[in-house]
């Protein structure tokens, strides 16, 4: 049974329709041309005005051009169909992540709850629980403005509110709501913000992109590793690099790691959570900024690290 609904795939399908019509225009082509004489001459026979040659070329070339068409027209419908049936994947993909993210957070909200409910908890406990549920809700409120910035139809229509911005203090600011995960995960945070000025941007939709690069080095590299954060000056360019030491993107990922949904599936990231959402949006955001967002790469297990280039 299986072997027979592996048959009837539409790829087998689609490669046994396109032979057929290929041997079927090359067997007619051939039977034409074998018989051209003598279909001329039995026409001669009957009636001379019968056979136009110009006439009978003019059909073989209408029917091999009819035929050109069908053959176009199968190799479409097959396109959008494996379009459809990737983007299907995805979104199944995307529901199951998406899932297994909502509901990780707030189970240990809740654990945490109960036990300050039921259970009496000192102050210097209460005060962690408390910075674990802050934690926690700050992951849901970024994974929820991941959700609703991509469900817009057109996210390149986001609405931006600039204003100048010192990037410094603000990924100062930003970096410091991460101080409780460096901290568990043993991340050493090394900031080099020497070239960093005033930029005119809207800082709610740039925390937003700060925090999906954070997440991702923290995610995505071993505990111990360490994030380097840089800020670099050009002409034209305000360049920031967020470079860690982790588990890498092969190079055949780099340029889809930016797609809708996409994440790079392989052995070391089975395990992670993740949308596929977050490298999506920082990118269209920064391209309303009139900015761009690039990853570097030098495989697996050779760390990432990913620029955000902000005009001056």
């Amino acid at each position: 049974m299986n072997k027979l609904r592996t048959l009837f795939h539409p790829i087998f399908v689609f490669v046994g329709v396109q032979v057929a019509w290929i041997g079927l225009m090359v067997i007619w082509v051939y039977w034409y041309f074998k018989n051209n004489l003598k279909l001329e001459e039995f026409a001669e026979k009957l009636r001379p005005e019968i056979f136009d040659s110009e006439f009978t070329w003019v059909i073989l070339l209408e029917g091999s051009f009819l035929m050109l068409i069908i053959l176009a027209g199968v190799y479409v419908i097959f396109v959008y169909w494996n379009k459809q049936a990737r983007l299907n994947r995805l979104q199944s993909n995307f529901v199951s992540s998406v899932s297994h993210e909502l509901k990780s957070p707030l189970a240990s909200i809740q654990l945490y709850l109960e036990t300050m409910k039921y259970q009496k908890v000192s102050s210097r406990d209460a005060g962690d629980f408390v910075e674990t549920m802050l934690t926690d809700t700050a992951r849901l409120s970024g994974l929820i403005d991941n959700i609703l910035e991509s469900s817009k139809a057109d996210p390149k229509a986001m609405r931006l509110q600039f204003q100048p911005v010192e990037i410094g203090e603000f990924l100062k600011e930003v970096v410091e709501a991460y101080k409780r995960q460096f901290e568990e995960r043993n991340c050493r945070l090394q900031l080099d913000l020497d070239g960093a000025g005033v930029l005119k941007v809207d800082k709610r939709a740039l925390r937003m992109v700060f925090n999906n690069l954070i997440g991702n080095a923290l995610r995505y590299s071993p505990v111990g590793a360490p994030l380097t954060i840089e800020v670099r000056n050009r002409k034209k360019y305000c360049d920031i690099h967020f470079i860690d030491q982790g588990i890498g993107i092969e190079k055949k990922d780099q340029k889809k790691v930016f797609k809708k949904f996409y994440r790079a599936q392989n052995v070391d990231t089975q395990n992670i959570e993740g949308a596929g959402l977050g490298l999506f949006i920082s990118r269209e955001i920064l391209k309303n900024h009139k900015g761009r967002l690039t990853v570097e790469s030098g495989g697996r297990g050779k760390g990432t690290r990913f620029t955000v280039s902000l005009p001056r």
